[in-house]
């Protein structure tokens, strides 16, 4: 069952370009191609329309824990939320000063114990009663600051003095890039511009999400505005309302909810693993796969995948994230799952507002992850399909937006997956390699969502976006101007793994125990080398591109794998066993994972 599969670099503007118009604002992605070269695409919002929710009913497959797993809840953490409204708020252009546009936001007061060690604040804010009938606004937030009880004010966004007076980006011709004078600063919770855009722009709607603290300066690569928890005092933001119309907006005025979700988290720091699990709504859209998944080798399918999506949360990243509650629901073609069954990239948006919106999630808001499992994900050509898509990098812990939630496609195969299998409980050797892979994409998606990056990504420019965390490999482009796992193996040799790694690069660590060459510089740089000949197994369903292990026993080289998209490495031994490289997160983006409000 070979699958040719793509998987989009969600809600990234890698190109550092938007299109403006009257009709919608297209922000470039980066189609990542897991078996050939990357392709290029635009996402495109559709045009907003008034959802109401769909009907969802209650899923008739029911979970078996004895083979998903255990919860793995940490018992210290609170949640709340609150809801402020404001109206009569004026916009900008793309490339317009934003002057006295700027709307304040008094948060409130908090007390330390409001948060504990690892407490945060999100939040969501939306855009409402756009005065246009196409297009809308993105709520980019300026600034995060506390004037706390004791000490200076802390900002948490830092942006140049370009942003205000020149615009966050300069257009010409219908088309806008990235204002060269809009910055972030040093000492800003962002690791630059592009880590800034990707929370301002989503992918698809007028929702944006920001978490806070977000960094802390021992694990992050970047000098962040503080250690710690967050502090007692007064909270503030600052947003802009920046319109896509194209045309002037100087004399409009809108609308904007901001919702304020605060986590209160006794427990202290693990600076190795995450602990807590997360809650999902699995959405089950379509006639097939609902049905699927009332048969016997569907629903053992189904249970064995979360099966393994938790074992990877949990156990092969060292987080100690679990699934904490399965609810299944149905989204049937008698209730309109017909549209979304077979749901092109460019109308995800629409799914996830109008799924999310559904009165059955309605007690979930703020609390669970909804994944939609659709029968297929075309983009542009019947040949290539999209595994899975994240809403956002970063999405709102809140149901109702265009970005609350994610999505995988089954290809119309859950009924049909791991033939070999014959019991409830089904052994990983028996089980297919696309299969797994949907697995492996399903926590790839979550990581996503939960606020991580890709730990390098490709780009249009000159250099690669990396996600300036000191234990992921910063990579440079090879010689086809792209990125492939050879380049970051080679090229990452001056940057050094921070604490608690050793010190050194993973090549370094790694050629010290490889009695072989685990990669020979000589060799296409597109590629890398297939095993030995010398080496001897049953590799019958390896990734030709894949290198059979990337040092998986040195701890330097276990860099937050699974969002490295070309290192989706799966081989099944000698002994029959699946074997990957690496974990999924490395210990310094688990500590990021922290301070999500959906990681309880």
């Amino acid at each position: 069952m070979a699958l040719e599969s793509i998987i989009i670099q969600e809600g990234n503007p890698v190109s550092r370009r938007v299109e403006v118009g009257i009709r919608s604002i297209h922000v470039l992605s980066l189609l990542l191609v897991l078996i050939s070269a990357g392709l290029g695409s635009c996402s495109k919002k559709s045009d907003p329309v008034p959802f109401v929710g769909a009907r969802l009913e209650s899923g008739r497959y029911s979970p078996n824990s004895s083979v998903v797993g255990n919860a793995v809840i940490k018992g210290t953490v609170a949640v709340t939320q609150t809801e402020l409204y404001f109206t009569n708020v004026g916009m900008v252009q793309f490339d317009q000063a934003w002057g006295s546009k700027e709307l304040l936001v008094n948060l409130g007061t908090y007390a330390a114990s409001d948060f504990g060690p690892l407490g945060s604040m999100t939040l969501v804010a939306e855009t409402q009663d756009y005065p246009l009938s196409l297009g809308g606004a993105y709520p980019v937030l300026k600034e995060f600051y506390v004037v706390p009880n004791s000490g200076p004010t802390i900002n948490f966004v830092k942006l140049s003095s370009g942003c205000v007076s020149q615009g966050m980006w300069t257009c010409s011709g219908g088309y806008c890039d990235a204002n060269a004078s809009c910055t972030v600063d040093t000492g800003s919770s962002f690791g630059g511009r592009n880590d800034w855009d990707q929370h301002q722009i989503p992918p698809y709607g007028y929702a944006t999400t920001n978490s806070f603290p977000r960094c802390d300066s021992s694990v992050n690569g970047w000098d962040c505005p503080m250690s710690g928890a967050l502090p007692a005092g007064q909270y503030f933001a600052k947003y802009v309302l920046m319109s896509d119309s194209g045309g002037s907006v100087d004399n409009l005025l809108s609308g904007l909810k901001v919702t304020v979700i605060v986590k209160k988290d006794s427990a202290q720091r693990d600076s190795l693993a995450v602990n807590g699990g997360v809650n999902i709504n699995l959405i089950l859209v379509g006639d097939e796969n609902i049905n699927d998944s009332l048969s016997t080798a569907g629903s053992r399918n189904l249970d064995l995948l979360f099966k393994e999506v938790n074992r990877l949360l949990k156990e092969a990243s060292g987080a100690n994230i679990g699934i904490n509650s399965l609810n299944v629901f149905e989204w049937s073609n008698a209730n309109g799952g017909t549209q979304y069954a077979q749901v092109n990239y460019l109308d995800l948006g629409n799914m996830f507002e109008i799924g999310s919106k559904a009165d059955a999630l309605a007690s979930s808001s703020g609390s669970a992850i909804n994944i939609f499992l659709v029968s297929d994900i075309p983009y542009r050509s019947s040949t290539l399909r999209i595994l899975g898509v994240s809403g956002g990098i970063l999405g709102p812990p809140v149901h109702g937006t265009q970005t609350s939630g994610l999505a995988f496609s089954s290809g119309g195969d859950l009924g049909a997956f791991n033939p070999k299998c014959t019991v409830s409980n089904c052994h990983r050797k028996h089980q297919e390699g696309d299969f797994l892979e949907m697995a492996a994409t399903i926590a790839h998606e979550l990581g996503h969502y939960l606020g991580l990056n890709h730990p390098t990504e490709n780009s249009s420019g000159p250099t690669l976006n990396h996600d300036v965390l000191n234990d992921t490999p910063r990579c440079v482009k090879n010689s086809s101007g792209g990125m492939s796992q050879r380049v970051c193996y080679f090229e990452d040799t001056t940057t050094t793994q921070a604490s608690p790694l050793s010190g050194t690069s993973c090549k370094s660590a790694c050629d010290l125990v490889t009695s072989i060459d685990y990669m020979t510089a000589t060799a296409f740089s597109s590629f890398i080398d297939l095993a030995p000949a010398t080496q001897t197994g049953a590799f019958s369903d390896r990734n030709s591109d894949m290198p059979r292990e990337f040092c998986p026993s040195v701890k330097e080289c276990q860099f937050n794998h699974v969002m490295w998209y070309t290192t989706k490495n799966r081989q099944l031994n000698a002994i029959g066993e699946w074997k990957e490289d690496g974990n999924l997160f490395s210990p310094q983006s688990s500590a990021m994972l922290q301070w999500s409000p959906l990681v309880r």
